[in-house]
């Protein structure tokens, strides 16, 4: 038999973590974040629990993983708020990008909105989730600071919140939320957003 080469085994590598995620993500939205255990997301993955120790060192750790892929998406969101065009504009593509990820990665988001308002999960995110929430708003602030609102971080959790509720929303009962007609209400909202003043000359 030919020896596995390094891409084989890194492929190999790359879909067991990816299972043992996915399999502890069905658990703690299905069972809650308290009573799962690593025995139980080992088998839940087809793989035994000493397996499963080489790639994360406890159940924290597998959530701590799952948050980072949550933050993975968030991070690519944030791309569409680059640029040299007007705030609005830049926040209507923010906006339709969030739908977008809500729409291409609906299983995982499903399963994610259920599983992160468990007490237990806060506790065990712990410092991170405040670093990942105050990430958002600074980012997300930017286009409110540059059209000279006076309070741009709560514009943008006003933003985020609207987003997450409706992404929510659409995770819930994704065939009957028209998705792209409320997306194209929220950036309609946006369009209408005062041009920042220039400096007089």
């Amino acid at each position: 038999m030919t020896p596995r080469t390094e891409q084989q085994h890194q492929a190999a590598r790359e879909e067991s973590q990816q299972r043992i995620l996915v399999s502890a993500l069905a658990l703690f939205s299905r069972l809650g974040y308290e009573r799962t255990s690593v025995r139980m997301i080992a088998s839940e993955a087809g793989i035994s629990q000493g397996l499963l120790y080489n790639y994360f060192a406890s159940k924290d750790d597998v959530l701590k993983a799952l948050f980072e892929r949550s933050m993975r998406d968030v991070l690519r969101t944030f791309e569409a708020l680059q640029g040299s065009d007007s705030p609005a504009e830049r926040l209507g593509r923010y906006i339709r990008a969030c739908f977008a990820v809500a729409e291409e990665n609906l299983e995982f988001w499903r399963l994610s909105y259920g599983v992160r308002a468990q007490p237990a999960v806060l506790a065990g995110l712990g410092a991170d989730f405040s670093t990942w929430e105050s990430t958002i708003l600074d980012t997300l602030g930017e286009p409110f600071r540059t059209l000279g609102l006076p309070h741009p971080r709560t514009e943008a959790r006003i933003l985020f919140a609207l987003i997450d509720g409706l992404s929510q929303q659409y995770a819930r009962d994704p065939e009957h939320f028209p998705l792209r007609e409320i997306a194209d209400a929220v950036v309609a909202r946006y369009d209408s957003m005062p041009e920042p003043e220039l400096p007089a000359s």
